[in-house]
C-alpha cells in the first residue's frame, strides 16, 4: 500500500475511535523514512487518573472466585493477530492475514469503560484486566496465575457475534472492547446488574481453581487441561546477539552545504519537522474541556508546533499533567545505546519545557526480528540504554510493550524505534510556558551544552553527511538543568521554552519564530567550535528559552554556566548575524507549514 493512503487510514482510524470515545487526543508523532515503507508501525498510549484507593489489581483475589467476560461479542476477526504481529510480512500478507485485523466499536467501548469504572469503585471486584493479544487464552491464564490458582472455563457461555465459531476460534480471537474482571460469588449479581444499567453484555464464563492448571470445557465435555505456569508463564530465550559497529567521529565526513537560508527552509520542509496540524485538526483534544496547553501553540490559525500537552484532570484543581512523546530512530540505527538514552532525554525536555516535572514513562519498543543476531544486539543495546537513564533519573517505566520481528518483505526491516511517552506533574498550571516567542526585544538563552555531534543528525541525512559523533546524554547535566529550568519557570522567568531536537538550534529558534510570529537576531559568536555544527547539532538536554531583559540576571543565577545568551527577538526575520543569514517568518512558515498539506490534500490556498 502506498504510505499516503497508510497515513491516511491510520489518522482516520485514531479520529474516529478516540473521538466517539469522548477522550481527547492531545499529543503525539509522525516518523518519516523509507525503512517504514514495507512495514509502518503505529503505536498508542493512554493516560488515565484514578483514586489511590481505587487502583485495581489486574489478578485473582483467589481460589473460588467468578470470572466475568465483559464487552463486546467474540468473532472471527482477531484470529492470529499476535501472530500475525510476530511474523515477516510478504507481498500476500494483505490477502492471506486480513483476519488478523480487529473490528473495533468505539461506540461500544465507551459505555463499557463507565461501567467498569463503577463496579471498580464500588469494589464489588477483585481483579480486572482487558482481552488484549491472545484474548482469552492470554486474560485468564495471566488473572489465575498470579493469584497463584488456575482456571475452569466453560467457552460456549461466551457469547459470540456469529454461530458456529470453534472452540479454539472462541479460545484465541481478539475482538475488540473486551475485559475480564473476577469478583466472590455473593458479587456476582451486583456486578451484573451494574453492567445491564449501563446495557453492556457480561457473562460469566469461567471460575478460579486451587488446581494450577486452565481446563476448557465445552457444553460440560473436558476438552483442554494443562499445567498453567507451562501455558502462561512462557519461556525465556538466551538467544546469540552481535552487537552493533556504531556511527563515530572518526569516520564522519561533513557534507557540502548550500547556503544557510536553503538550509533552514530545506529542513524545515522535512516531513518529519514539518508541520502535522492536517492530523491534529482531525482530532478533538479539546473533549472534556480540560486541556489546559494544546499539541499547537500561538495565535489562533498562525499555530506552531508545541513540546507537550498539558491536562487539568481534576475539576478544581490547579495541579496539571503533561504528557509527551520522546523519540528519534535514527539516533538508535547509528548508535542505539545513546538512541535509547536519547529517547527519554527527549521525553524529559518536552515535558520540562511546558514547565512539568517528568513522573513516570511507559514505552513501544519496535524492532526487527530477534533471531537474527544482529537485530537483536540492536535491541539489547537500545534496552540498556533505556534502563540506564530511567535508573539515574529515578524515574519509573512501569508499563510498556513489545514489538518484534518487524521485517519488509525482502529481508528489510525498519528503524530501530522505542517510542516513549512521559507524564509529569505541574503544581500550579497557570504558570505552563508554551513554545511560541511572546514580544519583541526579550533575550533568547541556550541552556544546556552544544557538542559537536552531527551523527545521525537532520542536516547529515538531509544533505548527504556521512556517519559522525550521535548525541550522547551526560546525565547529571539533564537532572541539574531540569531542576533549574523548572525552578526559573516557578518563579515566572520564563516566557517561552523549547527543545532543541531536529536540526538543532537553528530550527528551534526557527520554529518558536513561527509559533510566535516574530523574529529573531542570533549572534553565536559566543560559543565554541564552528557556526555550522552550532547551528545544527543535535546534542541532547537543550532547550532555547526567552527572557525579559530585566529578568536576565535572576535567571542566569539560577542557571549558572548552562545557560547562554545567544540573541534577541526582533523583527519579523530570522537573523543570524555571524554570516549574514536572513529569513522572513513568512518564509519559513510556508515552508513548514505547506509540505503535509500538500501531499495528504485540504491546504487552503
Amino acid at each position: 500500500k502506498h504510505p499516503r493512503y497508510l497515513v491516511n487510514g491510520v489518522v482516520s482510524g485514531i479520529r474516529d475511535y478516540g473521538n466517539r470515545c469522548g477522550i481527547p487526543t492531545i499529543t503525539g508523532g509522525f516518523f518519516f523514512d523509507e525503512k517504514y515503507t514495507g512495514n509502518c508501525l503505529v503505536n498508542v498510549a493512554c493516560l488515565g487518573i484514578v483514586k489511590r484507593k481505587d487502583l485495581a489489581n489486574n489478578f485473582a483475589g483467589g481460589p473460588g472466585e467468578v470470572m466475568i467476560l465483559i464487552g463486546g461479542r467474540t468473532g472471527r476477526d482477531g484470529i492470529h493477530g499476535v501472530n500475525f504481529a510476530s511474523a515477516d510480512l510478504t507481498a500476500t500478507s494483505d490477502e492471506d492475514s486480513r483476519g488478523a485485523v480487529q473490528l473495533g466499536d468505539p461506540i461500544t467501548k465507551e459505555p463499557v469503560m463507565h461501567a467498569c469504572f463503577e463496579v471498580n469503585a464500588k469494589h464489588l471486584i477483585t481483579g480486572m484486566k482487558d482481552l488484549g493479544g491472545g484474548g482469552l487464552s492470554c486474560v485468564v491464564g495471566e488473572m489465575a496465575l498470579e493469584a497463584g490458582c488456575g482456571a475452569d472455563v466453560d467457552l460456549e457461555k461466551v457469547p459470540l457475534k456469529e454461530p458456529g465459531l470453534a472452540p479454539w476460534e472462541i479460545w484465541v480471537s481478539e475482538s475488540q472492547e473486551r475485559m475480564m474482571c473476577t469478583c466472590k460469588p455473593e458479587n456476582v449479581d451486583k456486578v451484573l446488574e451494574i453492567f445491564d444499567m449501563w446495557d453492556v453484555l457480561a457473562t460469566p464464563i469461567a471460575k478460579t481453581t486451587d488446581k494450577r492448571r486452565t481446563r476448557l470445557f465445552w457444553n460440560g465435555e473436558l476438552i483442554f487441561d494443562m499445567d498453567l505456569e507451562f501455558l502462561t508463564g512462557g519461556p525465556v530465550y538466551n538467544r546469540p546477539y552481535t552487537l552493533p559497529k556504531v556511527s563515530s567521529k572518526a569516520n564522519e565526513k561533513f557534507p557540502a552545504l548550500p547556503s544557510d537560508k536553503e538550509v533552514i527552509l530545506k529542513m524545515l520542509s522535512d516531513f518529519n519537522v514539518a508541520s502535522k496540524e492536517w492530523a491534529i485538526r482531525q482530532y478533538d483534544h479539546e473533549v472534556r474541556a480540560s486541556t489546559a496547553i494544546h499539541p499547537m501553540v500561538g495565535k489562533l490559525n498562525e499555530t506552531g508546533p508545541g513540546d507537550a500537552s498539558v491536562l487539568l484532570p481534576v475539576p478544581g484543581s490547579k495541579r496539571g499533567l503533561a504528557a509527551a512523546i520522546g523519540c528519534n530512530p535514527w539516533f538508535c540505527e547509528a548508535d542505539p545505546y545513546k538512541g535509547g538514552m536519547a529517547a527519554i532525554d527527549e521525553t524529559c525536555r518536552n515535558i520540562v519545557a511546558v514547565g512539568a516535572m517528568p513522573n513516570a514513562f511507559t514505552d513501544c519498543l519496535n524492532f526487527g526480528n530477534p533471531e537474527i543476531p544482529e537485530r537483536l544486539g540492536v535491541f539489547r543495546e537500545a534496552v540498556r540504554g533505556l534502563g540506564e537513564i530511567a535508573r539515574e533519573l529515578n524515574i519509573p517505566i512501569p508499563s510498556g510493550n513489545v514489538s518484534l520481528y518487524n521485517e519488509a518483505p525482502g529481508g528489510k526491516h525498519i528503524l530501530p524505534t522505542p517510542m516513549l511517552l512521559g507524564c509529569g506533574i505541574i503544581d500550579d498550571v497557570t504558570k505552563a510556558v508554551t513554545a511560541d516567542f511572546k514580544r519583541a526585544g526579550s533575550c533568547i538563552f541556550i541552556v544546556g551544552k552544544t557538542k559537536d555531534e552531527m551523527g545521525a543528525s537532520l542536516l547529515f541525512r538531509k544533505f548527504g553527511g556521512v556517519e559522525g559523533e550521535v548525541p550522547g546524554v551526560d546525565i547529571p547535566a539533564l537532572k541539574r538543568n531540569m531542576a533549574n529550568l523548572l525552578k526559573a519557570m516557578d518563579k515566572r522567568l520564563v516566557l517561552s521554552c523549547h527543545d532543541c531536537s531536529d536540526g538543532g538550534l537553528a530550527i528551534a529558534v526557527a520554529e518558536m519564530c513561527i509559533s510566535g510570529q516574530i523574529g529573531a537576531e542570533l549572534d553565536l559568536s559566543g560559543m565554541e567550535g564552528d557556526l555550522r555544527r552550532n547551528l545544527y547539532s543535535e546534542s541532547n538536554s537543550r532547550w532555547i528559552v526567552e527572557i525579559d531583559g530585566k529578568d536576565v540576571t535572576e535567571f542566569t543565577e539560577i542557571m549558572g554556566d548552562d545557560a547562554q545568551i545567544i540573541g534577541i527577538t526582533k523583527g519579523d526575520s530570522l537573523k543570524i548575524k555571524d554570516n549574514g543569514t536572513e529569513i522572513p517568518v513568512s518564509e519559513m512558515r510556508k515552508a513548514w507549514n505547506d509540505p503535509i498539506w500538500n501531499i495528504m490534500g485540504g491546504g487552503s490556498q
